[in-house]
Order: C-alpha cells, then sequence, then structure tokens
C-alpha cells in the first residue's frame, strides 16, 4: 500500500470516527435539546459533513490501490451520500 493510499484510509476512518461519535453524544441528549446548543449544532453539522469528506478519500484510495471492488462500493456509497446527506439537510432546515 502506497503512503498516499494509507493516509488517505487513515483520514477516512478519523472522520468516521468523528461522526460516530458526534452521532453517539446527540443521541444521548434529550431529543427537544439536542440542538438548543452552539455544540449540538456543530454536532449535528460534524454528522452530515465528515461523510462527504471521508468517501471521495476511500474512491481516491481504491483508485491508487487499483482496487476494482473498492472503487465499486465507495462510488455507490458516495452516491447515497450525496442523495442522503442534502435530503437530510433539507428535511431539518428546508422546511418552513
Amino acid at each position: 500500500m502506497s503512503p498516499l493510499a494509507a493516509s488517505l484510509w487513515v483520514v477516512a476512518i478519523a472522520l468516521l470516527v468523528l461522526k460516530l461519535v458526534a452521532t453517539i453524544i446527540l443521541l444521548l441528549r434529550p431529543r427537544a435539546t439536542r440542538l438548543a446548543t452552539t455544540q449540538g449544532r456543530w454536532l449535528w453539522w460534524a454528522t452530515k459533513i465528515t461523510p462527504v469528506i471521508a468517501v471521495p478519500c476511500l474512491i481516491v484510495a481504491a483508485l491508487i490501490e487499483q482496487d476494482r471492488t473498492g472503487l465499486w462500493v465507495w462510488s455507490l456509497m458516495m452516491v447515497f451520500v450525496v442523495v442522503a446527506v442534502p435530503l437530510k439537510i433539507w428535511q431539518r432546515f428546508g422546511q418552513a
């Protein structure tokens, strides 16, 4: 594995761990107060933005490693992220 691919994997895993931790912290709070504080809003955004950054890192790592299966899996995951993240943001902020 090339050093660049390894670095991309480390970045992607760190971002996904950040998403997991932010999600757990938010879920431990009462539903009515999850987004009441600035910290809660930052955590909510962290759960939405981290996959948008992590999945392209995984795609590039798969390209560098010439991993066709990984390339397909991560590309399909990116399609899901591109659809799901804006949908969740719209559900949270787009409704009047």
